[in-house]
């Protein structure tokens, strides 16, 4: 139960942000010097614009491939039971859901974080992609590290 309401929490937050975000005026601005700008931005493709179209044709396949992926991730969520995976699949199916529902009813993702060294850009991101990434690393942290010892 504490992992559903986890969830939703993180989702809850994830949505909130964008709407507020989308809802106000605005400018880009820099956060850390030469490292990271707010700077707002729509993506209909996924990681890094890959896909990027707005086809509908293409829009709904992208959707329903998102929509299995997180139905995968859910079934490994139900079926493990070990703690620290279930934490990065909550992560990891949060941050899925919040980029999932907002495009599935807007059409595009939206994202704000402008990451760059210097003047070279790197990608830009949201609060849900952020998550999906921490849940990465703890995942692959707990095959690497965790599961060796076991």
């Amino acid at each position: 139960m504490r992992y559903f309401l986890a969830l939703i929490g993180l989702v809850f937050a994830d949505l909130l942000i964008k709407y507020s975000l989308n809802t106000a005026e605005i400018n880009p601005i820099t956060i850390i010097p030469l490292f990271l700008d707010f700077y707002l931005t729509k993506n209909t493709g996924i990681a890094l614009s890959l896909f990027s179209s707005t086809d509908p044709t293409s829009q709904i396949i992208l959707s329903i491939t998102i929509f299995l992926a997180l139905s995968y991730l859910t079934y490994l969520f139900m079926t493990t039971t070990d703690k620290l995976q279930k934490i990065s699949l909550t992560l990891i199916i949060a941050g899925g859901l919040g980029n999932f529902l907002e495009r599935v009813f807007f059409g595009s993702v939206t994202d704000y974080l402008y990451l760059r060294i210097g003047t070279t850009p790197l990608f830009i991101f949201n609060f849900a992609d952020l998550i999906i990434t921490i849940g990465a690393g703890i995942m692959i942290y707990s095959w690497l590290f965790i599961n060796e010892r076991r």
